[in-house]
C-alpha cells in the first residue's frame, strides 16, 4: 500500500512540474527567444530574456541626438507620469542605443542622470551592433547612420509596448499619436495573463 501511495505522490509531483513548465514557456512571438546580452547604464551584463515579467515601454535612441530623440524621451516621461500609481510597479522603461560605439555604459549613465531618469523604472542598454540590428528588426525599427559631421542616425520614431512575455502589444508610430492612447495600451498590457 505504501508503494502505491509513493507512486501516486511521484506521479502527482511530475504532473504539477509539467504544468509549471508549460506555464512559464514563452509564446512563439516573444522577443525573449533571442539570445542577446547587453550592457546597461551601470555596466552590468543583462540578457534580454531577463526582462520577462514586466511590461516594457521601449524606444530606440542615441544620447547625442538633437532631433527626434529628445521628443521621444519627453513623450516617455509624460507617459510615465500618467500611468496609474497601482500599475507603475509592473512597468519598465527601456531605451536601446542605436550607437553602441559612442553610447558606452558611462555615457548612458551620465545621460540618465542628466535627464533625471529613475533607474528603478528606467534602463538604458548598449549592445553589440549585431544585437542592435536583430532587436530593431524584430521590433520594426529602421535606422541608418547619416554621412554628416555629427554622425547622426536617421531612425523610426516609435515607442513599442511589450507585454510581460515579450510580445509586441502596441506601437506608437510617429510623434503625433495621442499619448492617452499609449497610456491606456500600457495599462491594458499589464492585465494580459498569457
Amino acid at each position: 500500500m505504501n508503494f502505491v501511495k509513493e507512486m501516486l505522490s511521484i506521479s502527482f509531483m511530475f504532473f504539477v512540474m509539467n504544468i509549471l513548465v508549460m506555464a512559464t514557456e514563452l509564446p512563439d512571438n516573444s522577443i525573449y527567444h533571442i539570445d542577446s546580452n547587453w550592457l546597461n547604464h551601470n555596466n552590468n551584463k543583462v540578457n534580454i530574456a531577463s526582462l520577462e515579467g514586466k511590461v516594457q515601454v521601449m524606444a530606440f535612441v542615441y544620447t547625442y541626438c538633437e532631433h527626434s530623440c529628445p521628443i521621444i524621451l519627453a513623450k516617455l516621461k509624460y507617459i510615465e507620469n500618467n500611468i496609474s500609481p497601482e500599475k507603475k510597479d509592473e512597468i519598465n522603461f527601456l531605451l536601446i542605443s542605436l550607437d553602441p560605439k559612442r553610447d558606452t555604459p558611462k555615457v548612458l549613465n551620465d545621460y540618465m542622470k542628466k535627464k533625471e531618469l529613475n533607474e528603478n523604472t528606467w534602463q538604458m542598454f548598449s549592445g553589440d551592433p549585431d544585437d542592435v540590428i536583430e532587436l530593431s528588426a524584430l521590433i520594426g525599427v529602421r535606422y541608418k547612420p547619416m554621412n554628416n559631421e555629427e554622425k547622426d542616425i536617421a531612425h523610426s520614431n516609435m515607442i513599442s509596448i511589450l507585454d510581460k512575455k515579450g510580445r509586441i502589444h502596441y506601437q506608437m508610430k510617429g510623434l503625433d499619436v495621442s499619448l492617452e492612447k499609449v497610456v491606456s495600451e500600457i495599462e491594458a498590457a499589464t492585465e494580459i495573463q498569457e
